[in-house]
């Protein structure tokens, strides 16, 4: 091992390997569920809620957009609080991130092995789950370009399955299912929107990968814009196709609902697939994000130094992916994760909050001159976080205390390390 100064991470990812993260993060098992909770309450609109669901996650989209292409740092959000807000908010923003980034990826570990059972029936859920955080902890280990090839691969595999799901099925679509198109009225089509928000929010994983991508000012814009219009349009077309194969009661009735519909166009296998890579890829991706938090924050002297050190021989922060996939191997070993979803929702749409700020900071502050610049900027931030509030504070009362006793767990870290940290100096 040498220190990260003297052994820098490596630019080894393209745009395409940016984009894959992206993908790999934000089209996981969600599309598989969260299409027949929405069709539940917004009827066929479901298409639409799926649509306005995507423009609102676009406003903090280009809020990342700017603050990558301005400071193309490892550790996302925890650098853009860190540099343009005050050190200690910049560590709660990473510290909420990895938070409830790390509960995501146990769920989908969990997720990962209920798929499997599809295939191989009497499967121990916990040991499965284990077995794939400890692959995708090593995988991680071996490498960033390693970490992303295996990923585009399991990446292009789900998208090739919703897209084969959406071409048989397209020809089976029955114009019937379609009407009434709102029968509830307009405003459960803007509650499913809020629900479906969720299956965005992954496009902040290009964000923490910044010192591993190859001319990162313009790529992690690219990246970002891509892997958003590229879900958008693959849930729309998803969720036409699911409405009017099924139509939206069936759907609304199904605890699989995306199952039901290949089953009824012959393809039971393909969900099985998909919900395998798709998992597999929410997993590999979730690790690799949050090691890259922990780097950025042992660099800084907020957490143990030892974590931001990169091994000379596979150019990887080797003890922060280590720490990653421990914390995960716990949770799936240990803990019931099934109640936790809500928690992971609170934590990281705060997070998303306080990125928007830091955009308008960014605006404001005449150092920072980013290559990517988003319309009518500033206006974006302020609606994304007006909207990354209002879904944060839509949660469940009991995610938010248990997030706020988190918040002041990671205050008091904060001042007494530092303190440590200085006492050593």
């Amino acid at each position: 091992m040498s220190n990260q100064v003297d052994t820098p991470l490596k630019r080894e990812l393209g745009l395409i390997d940016a984009l894959s993260v992206g993908l790999g993060a934000i089209i996981g098992a969600g599309i598989f569920v969260l299409i027949g909770i929405a069709a539940g309450l917004a009827g066929p609109a479901v298409v639409l809620s799926v649509v306005i669901a995507g423009i609102s996650a676009s406003f903090t989209a280009l809020s990342f957009c700017e603050l990558g292409s301005a400071l193309p740092k490892s550790g996302g959000v925890y650098e853009y609080g860190h540099t343009l807000i005050h050190p200690l908010v910049g560590f709660l923003m990473g510290w909420m991130w990895v938070a409830g980034n790390i509960v995501l990826g146990a769920t989908a570990s969990q997720g990962f092995a209920f798929y499997l059972s599809f295939f191989i029936h009497g499967l121990d859920f916990h040991i499965v789950a284990a077995l794939l955080v400890v692959f995708v902890t090593l995988i991680n280990i071996l490498g960033a370009k390693l970490s992303a090839w295996v990923n585009n691969v399991f990446v292009a595999i789900k998208v090739l399955v919703l897209i084969l799901l959406v071409a048989v099925g397209l020809l089976a679509v029955q114009a019937e299912n379609f009407t009434p198109f709102m029968p509830r009225g307009f405003m459960p089509v803007l509650e499913a929107a809020s629900l479906f928000y969720f299956a965005y929010i992954g496009f902040p994983r290009i964000a923490t990968m910044a010192e591993e991508v190859r001319d990162p000012e313009k790529n992690i814009p690219r990246a970002i814009l891509l892997a958003l219009g590229i879900s958008a349009l693959l849930y729309a077309l998803v969720s036409f196709t699911a409405v009017g194969v099924a139509g939206w009661q069936r759907l609304a009735s199904s605890s699989a609902p995306l199952a039901e519909v290949a089953e009824m166009l012959g393809l039971g296998w393909v969900i099985g697939v998909g919900g395998l890579v798709a998992t597999f890829s929410v997993v590999l991706t979730s690790v690799m994000g949050q090691s890259r938090v922990f780097f950025a924050m042992a660099r800084n002297n907020e957490i143990p130094q030892k974590l931001s050190e990169v091994s000379e021989r596979f150019g990887t922060p080797v003890y922060s992916i280590l720490l990653s996939g421990g914390i995960m191997l716990v949770l799936v070993l240990f803990m019931d994760i099934s109640g936790l979803a809500m928690l992971t929702s609170f934590l990281v749409l705060l997070s998303h909050v306080l990125t928007n700020y830091a955009s308008l900071r960014l605006y404001r502050d005449k150092k920072f001159n980013p290559a990517f610049k988003a319309p009518l900027r500033p206006l974006h931030a302020f609606i994304g976080m007006a909207l990354s509030l209002a879904l944060a504070l839509s949660v469940e009362v009991t995610a938010i205390k248990i997030g706020v006793i988190l918040i002041v767990v990671g205050i008091v870290w904060f001042y007494i390390y530092k303190t440590y940290v200085k006492s050593k100096i």
